[in-house]
């Protein structure tokens, strides 16, 4: 899959995996707010790395539907953050990735909020935050 913008000098096509790796860049660099997970909640990584690992594209999805692009991120805050706070930092920070590559914003950014980390446990939690542009 990738997403297309056409304009009077012609395509320009993006594939997905390049959009889920700037995300979860931005995502790593959000370490102590937020750790990324799958969508049953589990930790990627305790101690993030470097480097991108595999894994963490279980925690972030891209998908172009009859041209509605949505993006759906599964994560666990850590205590002492707000939800909206952190969510309104994402959001921003997934439209400047669209815009770097000229595309429009995506028609909704999901953040799917699965735990709080408390020390060393995780309090499940099912909160969705939903930024809608269409």
């Amino acid at each position: 899959m990738s997403v297309i913008l056409r304009n009077d000098y012609g395509a320009v096509a993006v594939n997905r995996g390049v959009i889920e790796r700037m995300i979860i860049e931005d995502m790593l660099s959000l370490s102590s707010d937020i750790l990324l997970c799958n969508k049953k909640g589990k930790i990627i990584k305790e101690k993030p790395t470097p480097f991108i690992d595999p894994d963490y594209y279980d925690a972030v999805d891209v998908s172009d539907k009859k041209g509605h692009v949505k993006v759906v991120i599964n994560m666990i805050l850590t205590e002492g953050k707000t939800v909206m706070s952190v969510a309104e930092t994402i959001f921003s920070m997934i439209e400047a990735d669209f815009d770097i590559l000229r595309l429009g914003k995506p028609d909704s950014i999901n953040l799917r909020v699965r735990g709080i980390k408390d020390g060393d446990e995780v309090l499940k939690r099912n909160v969705e935050v939903v930024r809608s542009n269409a």
